[in-house]
């Protein structure tokens, strides 16, 4: 097999378990069904795909890893200019880029947010709200140091999960990007007024 027709064979594996997540959840897809989809045999899967759990997160991985960065750059910027003030501009910018990269590859959104069950990645809210709350924990440290004052961890905490949900709601809910960018601009605008008036004691 040359070059290009693994490459053509894994594009057509990929997109027949997009088709198969999307119908069935992690737990009810078949690599068989995926296979006769894609017009090989499981054996290729297991070629390019260590399990099925591998073919899921490969997938999943097209919109979390770059979210994941978009907020890891977005905290390090912060915590590098640290000024208790409101940031609305700055948090419309990444509010922006989010859902460029959810509705760039909306598919695999609702995937990832709503077909995960069984996967290494059923938990992956739960996971990201634990990044978010260790980071904007340091972050609110930095601002509490900053003001003489001391954090209030359960609001870190709760903002990091209102912050997700707010998320996973618009994507399940909302398919016009222009209208999700709209809604994600006022929530920032919330998120941002909740953390200046609360995080802080």
């Amino acid at each position: 097999m040359s070059v290009k027709e693994k490459e053509e064979t894994k594009a057509k594996i990929i997109a027949a378990a997009k088709e198969e997540f999307a119908t069935y959840g992690f737990e009810k897809s078949s690599l068989r069904r995926i296979s006769l989809k894609a017009g090989c045999t499981t054996g290729a899967i297991y070629f390019f795909f260590k399990d099925k759990d591998d073919l899921f997160c490969t997938i999943a991985n097209q919109i979390l890893k770059p979210i994941q960065l978009a907020i890891h750059e977005h905290i390090a910027n912060d915590k590098k200019n640290i000024s208790f003030e409101p940031e609305f501009d700055e948090e419309i910018e990444l509010a922006d880029k989010l859902v460029d990269i959810l509705y760039s590859h909306y598919d695999e959104s609702l995937i990832l947010l709503s077909k995960a069950a069984g996967s290494s990645l059923e938990n992956i809210s739960d996971l990201i709200v634990d990044e978010l709350e260790q980071e904007y924990g340091k972050l609110a440290h930095l601002y509490a140091k900053q003001e003489g004052k001391e954090v209030d961890e359960y609001m870190v905490h709760w903002l990091s999960h209102l912050y997700v949900e707010a998320y996973i709601h618009l994507v399940t809910n909302e398919t016009d990007p222009k209208e999700a960018k709209k809604r994600t601009r006022k929530i920032m605008i919330f998120l941002v007024k909740g953390w200046l008036d609360c995080v802080l004691m």
